[in-house]
């Protein structure tokens, strides 16, 4: 716990210089201290995401930061000072039970941070994908070794830029930095209530009755929690500034949706809520289009950059758009196994391709376990939330939010139905209802330190999870020790062992037996289950070779004869 700590200080320094610069340069005069923190997450993630093209994400860049903080510092020293007293006296300004709530909830976010990672998603592509940008960058066609890498996530460039590697692999924790603040920012909105009786705002606070559905993501870099906790701030921010909005909220707003998009596609409806807001708006935003445009062009252009390298396609796994022929891009017919392999992921990975779409949405609404549940919850609220909608004062903003996760359901569906990316509107629309139904409002306050209490549980003692779950890998949660108090558990759960393999003169380290097909877990580079290479063999009959005789040129895939 000591050293995350540590850890945490370093990037909360760092954030809130990068968030002074963010801020000079986009030109937002004021925002609030925690947002202000998360800008200077945006575009630490940009600098770190552009510096990857070009050189390892390792100790070169670390001191090239620590100039950067410096100069930062010195030249704008009062900013500095303003803002970690801004952050101060929100703190000073809870309630002395909030910020008992607020010390627990940190306590506990440290001490889960400082045990194994729990997400399945952790041990097969997560560690690995931060541990290439920390030895090389981004390297091309590295999705040939294992189609997940594919998926390189910005949160991945990020979490690499934090984690200190060239010191230790004990540093994963930068979810568990995000989420002590946004959960600042939850608590303050909830501790305001009382006098604002503001609900939009208490509904945001309210994220936190689902603290211990939370917990699990903070342990490894997944960018599921930063989607789960900031897009509800959004909504927030665009029901309160729906009918008029100040500029410089709308670049807040702006800059929130694109970090999000950066970090994870499927968050790309909620462009349609800054596009609304604009033109809502158009006279008083028009004369600033021009750095709208700019800010958006350099996000997007380092997101397909970035595809490009890592799969050869534009737009990956889209390989309907196909611009280029680079000998690294991966072949069609695996980006075709990928794309089924995660479509049959929302349907518990069963063959559902004789069944009418009748016939598949029954399938799907009756998953057994957690999936199913969320399903049929999301699901009902779909169907009861329009009343709601026509009971609130703010018909118009939330009926546009309730289209959008329509809307999700129906791409969704045809790519991938799985609840966690749908779940940010099931916690929404949760939320909302019940606001509107409980109408002691007051009694509803105490929800939130009886959920932060329930999610230490799982930390310290160990829970049977065969009720939510049927994958035998995922069955246990990691719990707290004595000996985390100081130095936390490494990065990754799996106990296997490595293996040198030969596939067709490719040599590679391989997970044992012991793992599940697409493991990779913390082995040495370049790693991939010895399963996954067979069976992409024997029925793709395509084989990952380097392209040089050096790792950092990436790698290609070659077509064996049959």
């Amino acid at each position: 716990m000591f050293l995350i700590l540590l850890s945490w200080i370093y990037i909360f320094l760092t954030t809130l210089n990068f968030g002074i610069l963010f801020k000079k340069i986009v030109r937002i005069k004021d925002c609030h201290s925690v947002i202000h923190h998360v800008l200077g997450l945006f575009l630490y993630t940009i600098f770190t995401s552009i510096a990857a093209f070009f050189i390892r994400i390792n100790i070169e860049l670390y001191v090239a930061v620590l100039i950067i903080n410096l100069i930062v510092y010195f030249t704008n020293r009062t900013a500095f000072i303003s803002n970690l007293k801004s952050f101060s006296n929100s703190i000073k300004k809870l309630r002395l039970f909030y910020k008992i709530v607020f010390i627990n909830l940190f306590t506990i976010t440290l001490a889960q941070s400082a045990t194994k990672p729990y997400l399945l998603d952790n041990e097969s592509y997560y560690i690995q994908t931060v541990k290439w940008i920390n030895e090389f960058g981004y390297v091309k066609g590295l999705a040939n070794l294992h189609i997940f890498f594919a998926q390189n996530s910005a949160w991945h460039t990020l979490q690499a830029g934090f984690n200190f590697s060239f010191i230790s692999d004990l540093f994963n924790d930068l979810n568990g930095y995000l989420f002590v603040l946004i959960s600042f920012l939850a608590i303050e909105k909830i501790n305001n209530y009382k006098s604002n009786l503001d609900l939009q705002s208490l509904s945001f606070g309210l994220i936190l009755l689902f603290t211990l559905f939370f917990m699990q993501f903070i342990n490894a870099p997944s960018p599921d929690l930063f989607v789960f906790t900031l897009t509800p701030f959004v909504f927030y921010q665009f029901i309160t500034n729906f009918k008029t909005i100040e500029t410089d909220t709308f670049k807040m707003i702006l800059s929130l949706v694109l970090f999000l998009c950066f970090v994870k596609v499927t968050t790309a409806v909620l462009v349609v809520l800054v596009l609304i807001l604009f033109f809502k708006n158009f006279q008083s935003l028009k004369k600033h289009w021009f750095n709208y445009t700019l800010l958006c062009s350099v996000v997007f252009i380092v997101f397909i950059s970035k595809n490009i390298i890592i799969s050869g396609y534009l737009l990956f796994p889209i390989d309907a758009i196909d611009l280029f022929n680079f000998d690294w891009k991966e072949p069609k017919p695996l980006v075709e196994f990928y794309n089924y392999g995660t479509y049959l992921a929302g349907f518990d990975n069963q063959d559902v391709s004789q069944l009418t779409i009748l016939e598949r949405f029954w399938f799907w609404l009756n998953i057994s376990k957690l999936h199913g549940l969320f399903n049929k919850l999301f699901v009902l609220l779909l169907t009861i939330y329009p009343w709601f909608i026509y009971k609130s004062k703010t018909k118009s903003a939330l009926s546009i939010i309730y289209v959008l996760a329509v809307l999700q359901l129906i791409i969704l569906w045809n790519g991938s139905p799985q609840y966690r990316f749908f779940f940010v509107f099931i916690m929404f629309f949760s939320i909302q209802v019940f606001l509107a139904i409980f109408k002691q409002k007051k009694l509803i306050l105490f929800f939130v330190p009886g959920s932060v209490f329930l999610s230490a549980i799982p930390i310290f003692l160990e829970v049977n999870l065969n009720a939510i779950t049927k994958n035998p890998f995922a069955m246990k949660l990691s719990t707290f020790n004595s000996k985390n108090i100081l130095i936390p558990e490494g990065i990754s759960k799996t106990t296997t062992v490595f293996t040198k393999e030969n596939s067709n003169g490719f040599e590679f380290n391989s997970p044992g037996d012991d793992v599940f097909f697409w493991a990779t877990g913390n082995g040495n580079l370049p790693c991939v289950n010895k399963q996954q290479i067979e069976f992409v063999k024997n029925s793709y009959n395509y084989v990952p070779q380097l392209r040089t005789t050096n790792l950092k040129d990436g790698f290609k895939s070659i077509k064996i004869e049959e």
